[in-house]
């Protein structure tokens, strides 16, 4: 791994992650996703896309009998998910390819995982210019793999009545919902984020269920920050923070 990374403690220092210090890195809204998930028991989760690891890795040390798979197309992503999967003491539950999403019906059986994420690339390509930094302009710009490469993946993965979380702008709602009917993945919960009081939404998050009966739930809103002048969390991102692990 020839890229210069760092080190940080996450969730009061009860777990760490090294992150390439120039390219895509996790932020709160990464963290939002992970506790929207819903996990039952022995279940088995894919993450497309999963970067440094970090979804999967806090799933597995929160539902200690969890299993997980990443994938990334990025071969320098994942040494660096295996490298935080083992320093997080999650190695043995978690897998994690080197591979474009567009191949997993080559490398993987249908219906193989209860559970799949994605907080995927949101720039269409031809919109805007290509970032300079090639970490980050796999993780914002659709260069390998488009939305609809993500979802036509989470689809062939997952089990009949699976889950499929889904993190992106508010730019792209109406495209993910079309996609995901289009392939059936029924929207079934929702939840828009606000980065303060008086803001509009600029993210959203959803779950969809394959093979599910149509009627959706929209959650309330989710305010990140109390006030647009600071950044301190709402008392709800705080608590979520606070107690996302024992």
């Amino acid at each position: 791994m020839d890229r210069e990374v760092d080190l940080s403690t996450f969730l009061n220092e009860k777990c760490r992650f090294y992150q390439f210090k120039e390219g895509f890195r996790f932020g709160t809204d990464t963290f939002l996703l992970t506790d929207f998930i819903r996990v039952k028991g022995k279940e088995r989760v894919v993450d497309l896309g999963t970067g440094c690891g970090v979804i999967p890795i806090l799933l597995l040390l929160k539902y200690p009998e969890l299993s997980a798979v990443g994938i990334d197309v990025l071969p320098e992503n994942v040494d660096l998910a295996l490298k935080n999967a083992s320093i997080n003491g999650v190695s043995e539950r978690f897998s994690v390819y080197a591979l474009n999403v567009k191949e997993v019906k080559n490398h993987f059986k249908p219906a193989s995982f209860d559970v799949a994420v994605s907080n995927p690339p949101f720039i269409e390509v031809g919109r805007g210019d290509v970032c300079t930094n090639r970490l980050r302009a796999y993780a914002r710009q659709e260069l390998s793999a488009s939305l609809s490469d993500f979802i036509e993946a989470a689809r062939y993965l997952l089990k009949n009545r699976g889950r499929f979380y889904l993190l992106l702008p508010v730019h792209r709602f109406v495209d993910a919902v079309y996609l995901l009917r289009e392939k059936g993945l029924e929207p079934k919960r929702l939840r828009f984020i606000h980065p303060c009081p008086g803001r509009e939404g600029n993210l959203f998050l959803l779950e969809s269920v394959k093979g599910g009966g149509r009627g959706l739930t929209v959650e309330p809103p989710l305010t990140v920050y109390r006030d647009c002048s600071s950044r301190v969390y709402t008392e709800e991102v705080e608590e979520k923070y606070s107690h996302f692990l024992p």
